[in-house]
């Protein structure tokens, strides 16, 4: 079941990627979470959110910068807040 919902969140580069949740869907073994970058013209992306992932200590999920990965910069990850990731899913 997948769902719309408007979120935003930044990456760690200086001046950070602006990214917005542009699709939530939960999978075996986690969300799929799809990102549409906001600041530049540029293809959207899923990534994979475990749950193990989910139930860890902290707000947030840390994933790699897709963008800074393309562009050869380490080192850099998307914050993404963990209420946002699972905003208008299913509980499990």
């Amino acid at each position: 079941m997948a769902t719309e919902v408007a979120a935003t969140c930044e990456c760690t580069h200086e001046p950070p990627h602006r990214f917005a949740f542009a699709a939530r869907s939960r999978v075996p073994g986690g969300i799929l979470v799809t990102l549409r970058r906001l600041d530049e013209r540029y293809p959207p992306r899923d990534l994979f959110v475990t749950n193990r992932e989910m139930k860890m200590a902290g707000d947030f999920v840390y994933k790699g910068c897709f963008v800074c990965v393309d562009r050869g910069f380490r080192e850099t990850a998307i914050a993404l807040p963990k209420g946002d990731v699972e905003l208008g899913l299913p509980p499990l």
